[in-house]
């Protein structure tokens, strides 16, 4: 047994404690009272552990934590460490095996409110700065952590956040490990190096000041479901199921041959049930269900309301259509662009005042690509804890890495350290003991990088 596996099983029900202390804190985004218990939570935790420098960023919405802790040398650039306190709401309480602010140990998996999304990952990280210090009594470069507060609602603060902390704080940092997402369904541990960005919209589309009897009006007056399944066909073609707005694919790139290899030494793809269906069917080849979901852009439709769907039959014709989008966008496509040549797009419709838009997310991809020379390192440390881990080139969904990109000009690793099963965002969310125990190894491998 290592000294850092001795320290873990040592500290093990001391960890739990505090994780279910934290747990038992509902720091809903927007609940401002147990935002601020959350946030002197973790300031009087890290007080107690480290002697570091913790500074609480006021924001328009949630206040966001900044620690600093210091080196013995500083030879070594410094690293940033990011995680966030905020959590959902824990809505279908009846779907709850346990009370979802009680942190609760069954079957092997700690269940409550943020116990994969983000508490248990953020003390992950904070348990694993601190087995470092206990065991080296000196970090073997600078490291700073952030802990935001609204990462749920999107972080709408954030790059404001580092934006000002820049040119001072954080002006040498150029290497940010992001702990935060669900490793593999197979079980495996994954280091990501980016992650598709996103374009979210909402469209309003109207034709008539009210609803119309179909029988007056059938025949003469539009229907804003069939007049936007025309515009719809502007958008996209569907029988190529390729994106029609100019200059979408701009930028876009073909797959390399070690991004290749990457991808084939991922695992098999497993179909869950919600997939089964003749819609979905079990992928022939691995390589190719990877590249679309990592390196191909894609079109969804989220949402469409309109008209009437409650009991019985009433024969209208819809006056309104509301329909919600979203474009999940791969490295190169240049999400500015893209969306002026959508307003270019259905610039006609908007003037004559049928049509409105309502952009509602707004974030870039990122990409750090596969030749990054601390790559091998970090998957190596992770794989100290965890030999089956792999690299996942591209993250499939969105986070908001491009705040570190475009304010520091930094390297972003993603690490996800909680299981694929974890239930984020849903009733009976939980994060396995193991992974949690992991966790806090993992990240103690990671700061290990910088002093060997």
């Amino acid at each position: 047994m290592t000294d850092i596996d001795q320290f873990v099983q040592q500290k093990r029900e001391h960890f739990i404690e505090i994780f279910q202390q934290l747990v038992a804190i509902p720091s809903i985004c927007g609940d401002e009272a147990q935002i601020k218990n959350a946030v002197a939570f973790l300031s009087n935790l890290l007080k107690e552990l480290f002697d570091c420098q913790i500074e609480i960023l006021p924001t328009a919405g949630s206040p966001v934590i900044f620690c600093h802790f210091a080196a013995a040398s500083s030879s070594e650039e410094p690293i940033l460490f990011y995680g966030h306190y905020d959590v959902m709401a824990a809505e279908d309480v009846e779907k709850w095996q346990t009370d979802p602010f009680q942190l609760t140990l069954k079957e092997g998996r700690l269940f409550g409110r943020g116990a994969g999304d983000n508490k248990g990952q953020l003390l992950d990280v904070i348990f694993g700065l601190y087995a470092f210090k206990s065991l080296h009594q000196q970090f073997p470069c600078q490291i700073n952590l952030i802990i935001e507060g609204e990462e749920e609602k999107g972080s709408v603060h954030l790059n404001q956040v580092v934006k000002q902390l820049s040119s001072q704080q954080l002006r040498q940092i150029k290497t940010v490990f992001v702990i935060d997402g669900s490793f593999s369904f197979a079980g495996q541990h994954v280091l990501r190096l980016g992650n598709r960005g996103l374009l979210g919209f909402e469209v309003n589309f109207k034709t008539n000041e009210t609803d119309l009897h179909s029988g007056n009006f059938g025949n003469v007056s539009p229907n804003p479901v069939l007049v936007f399944h025309q515009i719809l066909e502007q958008l996209y073609d569907f029988k190529k199921q390729r994106v029609l707005i100019p200059h979408f694919y701009d930028g876009t790139e073909q797959v390399s041959q070690t991004e290749a290899a990457l991808l084939e030494k991922l695992p098999p793809v497993k179909l869950n049930s919600s997939q089964s269906s003749e819609f979905f069917k079990e992928p022939e080849n691995k390589f190719e269900y990877y590249k679309r979901l990592m390196f191909e852009p894609s079109f969804n439709i989220n949402g469409i309301q309109s008209g009437f769907l409650g009991q019985g039959i009433k024969t209208i014709i819809p006056s309104q259509l509301k329909v919600r989008f979203d474009f999940r966008l791969v490295n190169g496509q240049d999400v500015s662009q893209i969306q002026r040549e959508l307003n270019r797009l259905l610039a006609p419709w908007i003037s004559n005042k049928l049509l409105s838009i309502n952009y509602l997310a707004v974030i870039p991809p990122y990409y750090a690509g596969v030749e990054n020379k601390l790559m091998k390192q970090v998957i190596q440390g992770i794989q100290q804890v965890d030999q089956q881990a792999v690299i996942e080139p591209v993250m499939p969904g969105t986070v908001p890495n491009y705040v570190w990109q475009e304010n520091l000009q930094a390297q972003i690793f993603t690490i996800p350290l909680a299981n694929f099963d974890q239930h984020n965002h849903a009733p009976n969310e939980n994060i396995k003991l193991t992974a949690f125990l992991q966790g806090i190894k993992i990240i103690y491998q990671l700061v290990k990088i910088y002093q060997d």
